[in-house]
């Protein structure tokens, strides 16, 4: 969850939306799938929120080291997730000049989980990115991203996007910036048609959600509906990975990429 809608949610970890969960699930599936993630390695989640994703991974990959970066953690969210972490191999900090000395190795990984729509030039951070002592050609980049502009709606514009993107604009950006494809996709085809309707509703019907919320935020549906929603999630997004893998590209509301520095 950004850390927006933590705040908006006062930082209550009850409740979570299904897209949360099912998100991370497809990430450990890409990682298990690209990424060998040896004993002392170390992942570097760039823009990690509210730490649930990060935590969720460090608890699966106990001897692996992260590195939790987001510039929104202020030093008061810092000693308040600190306190909340179940897992020891985590550590959190608000900016890459404040992680970089600390560093003793490559980073195997980097994760953009839903950052980089956030980022207006990207192009220059990640030639930055790529351009650190840390970063080499095994580390691997995983990016995830809100998929195609025309769903751009309120929900982009409450938590600050610049847009939204598309395998043929993610490429683009990669590949200018210095990284190489390994893969690219989308996930979560099922939540199309429910953002197409939230947009038409928008332009259209001029009628628009709560204002200063997502429904990240307000989601109050019981643990079995909960629990069901994010199993259709998981397999609609292990479909579209399946599908892939066999050369058809099925859409989707979230874009994801596999990418490696280039030679």
């Amino acid at each position: 969850m950004d850390l927006v809608e933590a705040k908006q949610k006062g930082f209550d970890e009850a409740g979570r939306h299904p897209w949360e969960t099912a998100r991370f699930d497809v990430v450990r599936k890409l990682i298990s799938r690209y990424v060998r993630l040896a004993n002392g390695a170390v992942v570097m989640d760039i823009g990690c929120g509210d730490t649930l994703l990060v935590e969720r991974l460090a608890a699966e990959y106990p001897a692996v080291s992260f590195c939790a970066i987001d510039t929104a953690l202020t030093d008061e969210l810092i000693s308040r997730y600190r306190t909340q972490l179940k897992t020891g191999n985590v550590r959190l900090f608000s900016s890459l000049e404040t992680v970089a000395p600390l560093l003793e190795r490559q980073v195997s990984l980097v994760l953009l989980a839903d950052v980089i729509e956030h980022i207006e030039d990207l192009n220059r951070f990640l030639t930055n990115l790529l351009q650190r002592p840390w970063i080499g050609a095994e580390t691997c980049f995983l990016i995830t991203a809100p998929a195609y502009q025309s769903l751009f709606c309120s929900h982009d514009r409450f938590l600050g996007h610049y847009r939204r993107y598309s395998n043929r604009l993610l490429r683009k950006h990669v590949e200018e910036s210095g990284l190489k494809v390994i893969e690219m996709g989308y996930f979560f085809f099922s939540l199309l048609p429910v953002r197409a309707l939230q947009v038409i509703k928008e332009q259209i019907f001029n009628v628009k959600p709560e204002e200063g919320t997502t429904g990240l935020v307000t989601w109050s549906r019981g643990r079995a509906a909960t629990a069901f929603l994010k199993r259709l999630l998981v397999l609609d997004a292990g479909l579209s990975l399946a599908l892939k893998r066999i050369g058809i590209t099925l859409a989707g509301l979230s874009n994801y990429a596999i990418c490696r520095k280039s030679a």
